[in-house]
């Protein structure tokens, strides 16, 4: 029987919690080079700036990443036994980058072929520091890079709004993409495995696939184009 979507994103959610079922939390960041002052004022910036045309929201953003590149120094504290290293190897992953993960973290992604879609689940882990509830908030962005023997090029992109709550986290949200964009590398669909890699970044918008979050992280691993 061929699993439903539902399930198929349910089980997908799960990958990384099971990974990190009876793994002692010692080794999860507990604190961070920028708080949430600072990812408060970005969330802000961007949110007076939205009605801009793209590309110069898209200048903002750059600006935004020279100012506060400095944040990702969070990932160079992260220990090789973290757990969120553990959930990656579980699910067949590679991290091939950590930014700060001190407000999110994405250790698992997968392809469904038939439906060319990309989920990643996030695991939220504050609850503050994304911005004012409901709105504006800010987004979680996930871009997917395919690797067809030529070099990874983007085939999708999509993101998840979230904001600053008053219960308890983590929580499991999750960033569904579909495949619009070079679709040479994932068709046809004769079950070829192909190398992808799959960038999540808080709120700046990754613009190509060397992207180097300053907050969020970048894992690389295999897709099979069943049909």
């Amino acid at each position: 029987m061929t699993p439903t979507l539902t399930q198929w994103l349910r089980a997908l959610a799960l990958a990384p919690l099971l990974a990190l079922a009876g793994l002692s939390p010692a080794h999860a960041q507990s604190d961070t080079v920028c708080g949430p002052e600072v990812t408060e004022s970005v969330a802000k910036q961007l949110a007076l700036n939205v009605k801009l045309p793209e590309a110069d929201q898209l200048a903002l953003q750059a600006k935004l990443y020279d100012q506060f590149q400095y944040c990702a120094q969070d990932g160079l504290k992260i220990p090789p036994d973290d757990p969120f290293y553990t959930a990656a190897r579980q699910c067949g992953a590679k991290v091939s980058y950590v930014g700060s993960l001190y407000y999110e973290e994405m250790p698992c992604c997968g392809y469904d072929p038939q439906r060319r879609g990309f989920m990643c689940p996030l695991k939220i882990k504050q609850n503050f520091g994304f911005g004012t509830a409901p709105n504006p908030g800010s987004r979680e962005y996930v871009l997917h890079c395919v690797d067809a023997g030529g070099g990874f090029v983007p085939v999708g992109q999509d993101h998840v709004h979230l904001s600053n709550a008053t219960t308890a986290p983590p929580w499991q949200f999750a960033v569904l993409a579909h495949a619009v964009d070079n679709l040479q590398t994932v068709e046809p669909m004769n079950a070829l495995t192909r190398n992808a890699r799959s960038i999540l970044s808080w709120n700046l918008k990754p613009t190509n696939c060397d992207y180097k979050p300053i907050w969020g992280d970048v894992i690389e691993y295999r897709i099979r184009l069943n049909q």
